[in-house]
């Protein structure tokens, strides 16, 4: 035993390692070269080891979008049909009420549908009184936000491009000011001789920015100036 180490010591200070068990002997730099490269393997095996990980995370983290994808193209389509459905029910429940009234329609958003007025139903050229007319075709639009518990109304007023001329002492920031003070019109009719709830409702004036139709023809600046009603459908 003590010859056997003796001869291995030997054989490493000659450059040499001596595989007792096995009885043969490889030389010193084959034994560091073979030591270099498993080291190497093992430090190739942990890295392809962790950019698995970090790729299996990944594909687990697409899975996971494409379901959530799938899922709300789901709840997309479920929406579409409910919105659809409210568009249709809103036209026949006031098909009857509003009747061939000119100048009023009705037309689906994003959100649910828009219930569009041109102001010569509701105003006179430059006024915010409302007409008759428009007071009956208001309080058919009241009966519906209430009756089907809507909760977010938005009334938009909009004008043409042509300054405000008769009435400019009483609305000297012009065609906005005009715009708002409709849209405040038909709130407040809507919430009074309307009972609809205040705090469902927002207004906006855009005056002539968002015109329907373009050009300066009698009927194209009769389309612009209007009012819309835009009416939220709540998700189920």
């Amino acid at each position: 035993m003590t010859s056997n180490l003796v001869t291995v010591a030997r054989l490493v200070t000659g450059g040499a390692v001596a595989m007792a068990l096995t009885g043969c002997v490889v030389p010193r730099a084959q034994y560091d070269r073979l030591v270099t490269e498993h080291h190497s393997a093992n430090q190739a095996r942990v890295r392809l080891e962790s950019e698995l990980a970090k790729r299996e995370g990944e594909v687990a983290e697409l899975r996971g979008t494409l379901n959530d994808d799938a899922r709300t193209s789901a709840d997309s389509e479920a929406r579409i049909h409910q919105l659809e459905q409210a568009l249709q029910e809103a036209q026949s429940r006031l098909a009857g009420p509003f009747g061939d009234i000119e100048g009023l329609s009705l037309v689906a958003n994003s959100e649910g549908f828009t219930i569009l007025m041109q102001d010569k139903l509701l105003f006179d050229s430059g006024s915010t009184t409302i007409k008759q007319d428009g007071q009956s075709a208001l309080s058919v639009v009241a009966r519906e936000i209430v009756s089907n518990g809507y909760d977010q109304v938005r009334i938009d007023g909009h004008t043409d491009s042509d300054p405000v001329r008769m009435t400019k002492e009483m609305y000297p920031r012009g065609n906005h000011e005009l715009a708002a003070e409709r849209a405040l019109s038909v709130f407040e009719y809507l919430t009074g001789k309307g009972k609809v709830p205040k705090d469902i409702f927002s207004l906006a004036s855009y005056g002539p920015n968002r015109p329907l139709v373009t050009g300066q023809t009698a009927d194209a600046k009769a389309k612009n100036r209007r009012v819309e009603i835009h009416v939220r459908v709540p998700a189920n």
